[in-house]
């Protein structure tokens, strides 16, 4: 193999996953998955308003609901590829600054006297964080 046929064949490789991650973004962007992935984030948070016997019973529509999800990206999704550490670190950092802003503004909700504090800040994380993520994944395309 000569060196212009190594650099070719790395051009080619760097083009693929280029092309990989742009469809498992799409996938991920999509109008489904972010309906889906709102609203298992709104269940978990607003189960907090719940009495006791029926806050721990949302488990199950949400266990239903990820099972669903996952179902969806083995089946659908055009691409399928590993986290990487870099990935799962940046996910969990978002996750811990979503649950410090849902306790921020339940609590910021709960001093305005709505009468249920958790689900009124479960719906307007929800609703910011799916502007955001179609914003963001409308940004990619051409």
């Amino acid at each position: 193999m000569n060196p212009v046929d190594a650099q070719n064949a790395l051009a080619d490789i760097r083009r693929r996953g280029e092309q990989s991650r742009d469809a498992y973004l799409r996938f991920g962007h999509s109008r489904t998955a972010v309906l889906l992935l709102t609203l298992s984030v709104f269940l978990a948070f607003a189960s907090f308003d719940l009495p006791n016997p029926w806050g721990g019973a949302m488990i199950l529509p949400e266990a239903v609901l990820l099972a669903v999800m996952l179902v969806a990206y083995l089946h659908r999704s055009p691409v399928r590829r590993s986290i990487t550490t870099r990935e799962a670190a940046l996910g969990a950092a978002v996750g811990t600054a979503l649950v410090a802003v849902f306790k921020g503004l339940a609590a910021a909700v709960r001093a305005g006297g709505v009468p249920a504090p958790h689900t009124a800040a479960a719906a307007l994380l929800c609703a910011a964080g799916a502007v955001c993520l179609t914003l963001a994944g409308r940004r990619g395309r051409p």
